[in-house]
């Protein structure tokens, strides 16, 4: 009797294995991406930076100075929040953002030009940068198919960038101090392409690019993006996914607590887990 309700329990257990899996299978080989509505990405994001701010005075140009040689880590994690909302099938609208700070200091080897100050050889540089970074676009599909899915991108890029700089350097005759707190907004346009492919229920490929030179407001430069990224979809809400992410940005300020130049170029990689919804 004992072996019979055994017998019985396993094959009620395979049974439930079995039709969990006939359950799941059919149901995310019938869901295509293009019924999905709301899908969001949490995870964290590992930036290489190369960054640059130049502080120009009221009667000369700045140096131009060269964040991670003054002492700034290179690499910088953080975590990284996106979402993606397809309205209508066509239509599509998305959003990223992170934001890092970094701090550090070094002696200079050369004479430096901050504002209408000139430090000579040796002094010392102390720089601290804050910057919030989203990415928002809009994309319509001009091409759906059921492995690929091409669209138009439309989109800004940008953020707000804080810097905090103390320059300390001993001349022939005097001590020169410097304390200079600056900060910008760059909200910058991007058309683009982007290039969807599901080659199976569970694999997503994708990738996308986008730039512009534009002059708004204060604000006069570029930015150039690329993007590319592969999500595996354990179940039909959720899966893992990672990207690999390039930014160029260069921009003229002209604005009365910064006037000068910001540069970064950024190789970044997210892992994220994605809820779809």
């Amino acid at each position: 009797m004992k072996s019979n309700q055994k017998t019985l329990r396993t094959s009620r257990l395979a049974f439930a294995a079995l039709a969990f899996a006939l359950g799941t299978g059919p149901a995310l080989a019938q869901m295509s991406p293009y019924d999905e509505t709301l899908s969001i990405d949490l995870g964290g994001i590992v930036n290489r930076w190369d960054t640059s701010v130049r502080l120009d005075g009221t009667t000369g140009r700045g140096t131009d100075i060269n964040l991670e040689n003054s002492g700034l880590d290179k690499s910088l994690s953080s975590f990284e929040a996106a979402a993606s909302w397809r309205f209508f099938r066509r239509h599509r609208l998305g959003i990223d953002y992170f934001s890092a700070k970094r701090s550090g200091s070094r002696t200079r080897e050369g004479e430096i030009d901050i504002g209408d100050q000139t430090f000579p050889v040796g002094a010392t540089i102390s720089a601290e940068q804050k910057t919030e970074l989203f990415d928002i676009d809009y994309r319509y599909s001009f091409a759906q198919q059921p492995q690929f899915e091409w669209a138009f991108l439309l989109g800004f890029y940008g953020g707000t960038f804080k810097y905090d700089i103390n320059a300390v350097g001993t001349g022939s005759t005097n001590t020169r101090t410097t304390h200079r707190q600056v900060s910008t907004t760059v909200p910058l346009p991007l058309l683009g392409l982007s290039v969807d492919w599901y080659p199976d229920p569970h694999w997503r490929l994708g990738s996308q690019l986008g730039g512009m030179k534009a002059n708004i407001g204060d604000v006069d430069g570029h930015v150039y993006r690329f993007t590319a990224w592969g999500e595996y979809m354990f179940m039909r809400n959720w899966g893992l996914g990672g990207r690999y992410s390039y930014t160029d940005i260069n921009v003229d300020v002209g604005k009365d607590n910064f006037d000068g130049n910001l540069g970064s170029k950024t190789s970044a990689f997210s892992l994220y887990a994605k809820f779809v919804f």
